[in-house]
């Protein structure tokens, strides 16, 4: 164990460049082993393309296209030719424009990764390329933190935190039990805590508190995963950055903290600070950009929803539709992330161009799709 964290705390920037590349690609094709129907089209659960006017793949090709996006990442990993990184990077922008759901965070901060890595030349400075890097790290956490604070989440979270470490309810299997008080501080200051963890990567003197903070934040989640037994799509993601952040900053060294976002400044660092600052910053204050994209990390304040059917509509679907009716009140309704987890083993994607897309999917099988009352729309998950 012992070697092994010598070995990676003991790099120079052109190899922390190339392993922090492998595990990003690695953790990729860990979650395409774990969701393949994700990556093709002819299956249960409809796709959902950003653009109407895209051609979108059916049998055999979308297989054949899946199969090679699966392979050329391997030859990636090991060959780590740029025109491999762009047609990976290029394959993924049009098989997540032809079905939205593929925008997944985990796929998205690993192929941001790779960006990062392939905007510069084959020769370029290594410490350019880290420092782009190192950007998209610094979002992940500090605007992970930004966007919790918000209501949805202290509710949510609090919530969540009586049921396991709170002995008030007795009828509650809790973990431990810890003080009412205590709870509810730490629901408040998780926003901010998280936060910190990007800013303490900024600087010579916490950066190593900082790294310990993010490890043990994410070894906690990884074992809830397991002890709750779901969201194991999320648990490569964890590994990946905690490797990765030792990886980065263990033993980095800068002169000011603003190095990252100033210093190598080109226009490579330009995209790298419009994808990680500007881009989350318009979607925190004005909700431009996507949420998920703009790093809404379990930030609880993202809309999920059921639809409900009214008579002629619940005949009409499919049988492969109507096995995922679920009634209220006797009234049947779909919940969207029950019935894409089935297929994709992901989330459905929370945008409202999502949601707005998949209603004209399911009122397309009747006779009449523009009348009036065959759905309604629910956000459940905001349900006090």
């Amino acid at each position: 164990m012992k070697t092994i964290w010598l070995k990676l705390t003991n790099l120079s920037d052109e190899q922390k460049v190339n392993y922090v590349r492998i595990i990003a690609i690695l953790a990729v094709l860990i979650l395409m082993v774990y969701a393949p129907k994700l990556w093709i089209t002819t299956k249960d659960f409809p796709v959902v393309p950003l653009f109407d006017w895209l051609p979108i793949p059916t049998s055999p090709i979308d297989y054949i296209l899946g199969i090679f996006f699966f392979g050329i990442q391997i030859v990636y990993i090991f060959q780590n030719k740029k025109w491999q990184g762009w047609l990976i990077l290029g394959l993924y922008l049009y098989l997540a424009f032809v079905d939205q759901n593929r925008l997944q965070p985990y796929f998205y901060q690993s192929f941001l990764t790779i960006f990062a890595i392939e905007i510069f030349r084959k020769k370029a400075n290594s410490k350019k390329v880290l420092y782009a890097i190192i950007l998209v790290f610094f979002a992940t956490y500090f605007w992970s933190g930004i966007q919790k604070v918000n209501g949805d989440f202290y509710i949510q979270w609090l919530s969540a935190l009586n049921k396991h470490f709170s002995c008030v309810d007795t009828s509650a299997n809790a973990l431990i039990c810890l003080p009412q008080w205590f709870l509810e501080a730490f629901t408040y200051a998780v926003p901010w805590l998280e936060a910190l963890m990007g800013v303490l990567l900024l600087f010579n003197t916490t950066r190593k508190f900082g790294i310990v903070f993010i490890l043990s934040m994410h070894g906690i989640i990884t074992f809830l995963l397991f002890y709750l037994g779901y969201g194991y799509n999320v648990v490569p993601w964890n590994i990946q950055n905690m490797f990765s952040v030792v990886i980065i900053f263990w033993t980095l060294k800068t002169t000011n903290a603003l190095d990252f976002f100033l210093k190598f400044f080109n226009k490579q660092k330009i995209a790298m600070l419009i994808f990680t600052i500007v881009l989350p910053f318009a979607n925190n204050q004005t909700g431009f950009y996507d949420s998920l994209l703009s790093f809404h990390f379990f930030t609880a304040d993202l809309n999920y929803y059921n639809v409900f059917l009214d008579e002629e509509l619940e005949e009409k679907l499919p049988e492969h539709i109507q096995r995922f009716y679920r009634y209220q009140n006797g009234k049947a309704y779909l919940n969207m992330n029950e019935w894409a987890q089935y297929d994709n083993k992901v989330l459905f994607y929370p945008e409202e161009r999502m949601i707005k897309y998949m209603d004209n999917y399911l009122r397309s099988f009747t006779a009449n799709p523009n009348k009036k009352g065959l759905t309604d729309l629910v956000v459940y998950n905001h349900d006090y």
